[in-house]
């Protein structure tokens, strides 16, 4: 006699079961519950790294807008470069690395301007002003270029003194270490806790739905204490002024789940937005910025947000 066979399932798993005969052994028996057993961890295993698969994608930040997006809120903020007549930048040799400062005060650049026509009287220099997120680009440019020579780039912005002094003192009432400060702060940002805020101009997803208030930077100390001095002053007095490295602001607008932060504009942008054309093409995308910036625009105050800091004291 011969075994006889019917398909069942256990556990889900589909398998064939032999009906017993005489002439059917309990070693088939054996072997085929062990197939089974086999078959279950496999499909345990295989649930159970699906599950984690998919945990691990919940903890992804969600990020509201790109790296890219991020620099073109710099728009609002010229550097200013020494150049040659023909525009060319100049950037200062020291071995094999080229400095190419970008100042974010006029008056230091001319200050420089001035310094290096005495030097070379030949020379003909000139200041030129770019907007932040454009002259970032073309210095990476640059960089690729130098590197194929053997040389290197460096374009460091160049605060006020005034700025990085200020920026210091309220670093330190927070407990950071001159090492810290000055290994962790390039490019000091200003802003307060809470945030200031100006009124958004683009719906919170929907047209029926309140439009987000923008959360500011500022790019200098005397920027922010002119905002602070619009603020009712009622709210005034829980305004605790805040500052930050460029490159932590930067990373915060990124990693926010909401494209909910404005650099404000600099008071030379304020000046050459009526002057160079380039400038009024540099406008910032409404979706990134508020419309109608000025300086006469009155701040809010808003609560905490996550604010943008240095490396551990």
């Amino acid at each position: 006699m011969t075994a006889t066979a019917y398909r069942f399932q256990i556990w889900g798993i589909p398998v064939t079961k032999p009906v017993i005969t005489p002439a059917a052994s309990m070693r088939q028996l054996h072997q085929s519950l062990r197939i089974v057993s086999i078959k279950y961890r496999l499909n345990q295993v295989a649930k159970l790294l699906l599950v984690a698969a998919s945990l691990q994608l919940a903890v992804v930040p969600v990020q509201a807008i790109t790296e890219a997006d991020a620099l073109k809120k710099l728009a609002v903020v010229p550097v200013f470069v020494l150049t040659d007549s023909k525009g060319v930048p100049l950037p200062i040799a020291k071995d094999k690395t080229l400095v190419l400062p970008l100042y974010l005060e006029r008056a230091k650049a001319e200050a420089e301007l001035a310094i290096l026509q005495k030097a070379n009287p030949s020379l003909l220099a000139k200041l030129v002003a770019i907007p932040l997120n454009d002259m970032t680009t073309k210095v990476k440019q640059l960089q690729l270029q130098l590197k194929d020579k053997g040389r290197t780039l460096v374009a460091p912005v160049i605060s006020s003194p005034a700025d990085r002094q200020q920026a210091g003192l309220m670093l330190k009432q927070q407990g950071f270490s001159d090492k810290k400060i000055q290994e962790g702060l390039a490019v000091p940002v200003f802003f307060t806790k809470p945030f200031l805020s100006l009124a958004g101009t683009e719906p919170a997803g929907k047209a029926t739905a309140p439009a987000i208030p923008k959360l500011m930077f500022f790019m200098s100390y005397a920027s922010l204490q002119a905002a602070i001095a619009k603020v009712p002053p009622a709210k005034r007095a829980s305004l605790e002024p805040q500052v930050a490295d460029l490159s932590a602001v930067l990373r915060q607008i990124i990693q926010s789940p909401q494209d909910r932060y404005v650099i404000f504009p600099t008071a030379d942008y304020f000046q050459l937005v009526q002057k160079q054309p380039q400038f009024k093409q540099q406008r910032p995308d409404p979706k990134g910025q508020p419309q109608r910036l000025s300086p006469s625009q009155t701040p809010v105050s808003q609560p905490p947000g996550p604010a943008a800091a240095l490396p551990a004291k």
